[in-house]
């Protein structure tokens, strides 16, 4: 009466059930739409934030459309392959479908969908190159014309953008306990990394005009919090007014990258920008200092061997 595999999971469950005279349940199909609904019910999804999930349920929803009553033991590399380039003009969204693909079968994994010894077929897959160097830094006209024309909120918005060059996520949840004078305190949420960063002196002499209460310091007209999207849409209005014919092109997160150059542009090596805004890696470094980063670090780089030779001529 037993016709699981001998020692699978499924076997012992069956055999565990009758030795305690119950009966065993109805097998579930082994489909995509099964290792789904078990994934969201798993620990591992479960304890994603917010916005990783709802960017994961955007994508998992497009895998169940097309493979809902598909085996997932019977997916090999070459069908992840051909999903990532259908959506090659997209190629942010097709990088994200693998990245889904590889939770999603390793969870097949643990749950006996697949065997350990088949690996994972969603990994090794090449992934698009990013096609730019990411969110482009606000050029300083479309700074001056946005500060003449920016709401209060969108100002206060801008301003810590810039001055403590975190994203626009974490800076709609910065609170006032978060500020003194010395600087702000805060966990970022995309890494949870836990900073401590003093204030500008520009930043210091703006938030000084603004009343301070228990929440939020970005609030809506009734003190309360607002969401990243109502921010986001509020800078899209007002670069909408704008006469600078590319105003709407410069996103909020590009504000992150002025700040990342404003810091090699004072001096600052490597470490120092990432003690501020909180990049993990050189390579991300890379992209946000772009070409303001080699220039910066190679002019100490050779003012340093400039000290040395006079150094040597000295004596």
């Amino acid at each position: 009466m037993m016709h699981e595999e001998a020692g699978t999971p499924e076997f012992w469950d069956h055999y565990n059930r009758l030795l305690k005279g119950k009966p065993a349940p109805t097998p579930v199909k082994r489909n995509f739409e099964a290792l789904i609904l078990s994934y969201y019910d798993s620990d591992g999804y479960q304890k994603l934030k917010l916005r990783t999930k709802s960017d994961y349920r955007r994508y998992i929803s497009h895998i169940r459309e097309i493979w809902a009553d598909k085996d997932p033991a019977r997916i090999e590399t070459h069908h992840i392959y051909e999903l990532h380039r259908a959506n090659a003009d997209h190629w942010r969204q097709a990088n994200y479908l693998v990245q889904v693909m590889v939770v999603l079968m390793n969870h097949a994994r643990l749950i006996g969908f697949i065997k350990k010894e088949h690996g994972n077929p969603a990994k090794g897959i090449p992934l698009f190159k990013q096609q730019s160097d990411g969110w482009e830094p606000w050029p300083d006209d479309v700074r001056a014309e946005f500060e003449a024309l920016a709401s209060k909120r969108a100002r206060l918005v801008y301003e810590l953008c810039v001055g403590t060059g975190q994203r626009i996520g974490d800076v709609v949840k910065m609170k006032w306990a978060h500020f003194s004078d010395e600087g702000f305190d805060f966990t970022q949420g995309k890494t949870d990394k836990p900073l401590w960063i003093p204030l500008t002196d520009r930043l210091k002499t703006h938030l000084d005009g603004l009343a301070r209460t228990d929440g939020t310091v970005v609030t809506d007209a009734m003190g309360r919090s607002v969401s990243y999207r109502i921010v986001a849409e509020e800078m899209r209005v007002i670069k909408k007014k704008m006469k600078h014919e590319k105003a709407s092109y410069y996103k909020t997160h590009g504000l992150r990258k002025n700040a990342t150059i404003e810091l090699y542009l004072a001096g600052c090596d490597d470490e120092m920008v990432k003690a501020v805004t909180g990049h993990s890696g050189v390579e991300m470094l890379k992209k946000y200092g772009g070409p303001i980063r080699q220039r910066e670090l190679a002019k100490r780089a050779q003012e340093a061997r400039n000290q040395m030779e006079r150094s040597k001529s000295e004596t």
